[in-house]
């Protein structure tokens, strides 16, 4: 019976193996081609056309800001602007209220031709 207890108890264990590693790809090497030596003025690429965008726009506002002249000028403008655009404005109310006028007008015209066509029949 020890025997038979003895051998219930033994029984094989399950082989675990290590995990193996997948093997590792690099990307391949790109080859690199010289550049250019870029010009440059204290660290700015001088050659870039955004470089001078910005240069001609900064200095524009420098120019508005700072310039007396100028600001009468562009305040002048503005002004003539804001009155054309309420001058339009006072001018299409008017042209809506003689429009309204007219089509009150028409109907009640239309509403007195009305009956005096129908005594007519």
């Amino acid at each position: 019976m020890a025997d038979q207890t003895l051998q219930q108890q033994v029984q094989p264990q399950p082989v675990y193996q290590q995990p193996v590693p997948a093997p590792v790809y690099q990307q391949p090497v790109q080859p690199t081609y010289p550049v250019a030596p870029t010009t440059s003025l204290l660290g700015l690429d001088v050659q870039d056309t955004q470089f001078w965008k910005g240069a001609l726009l900064g200095a524009a506002v420098t120019l508005l800001v700072t310039n007396e002249s100028v600001q009468k000028g562009v305040v002048k403008t503005v002004s003539k602007l804001t009155l054309a655009a309420q001058s339009g404005v006072e001018e299409m109310k008017e042209k809506f209220e003689d429009a309204k006028a007219e089509a009150e007008a028409e109907t009640k015209a239309s509403a007195t031709v009305e009956p005096a066509g129908e005594s007519g029949e």
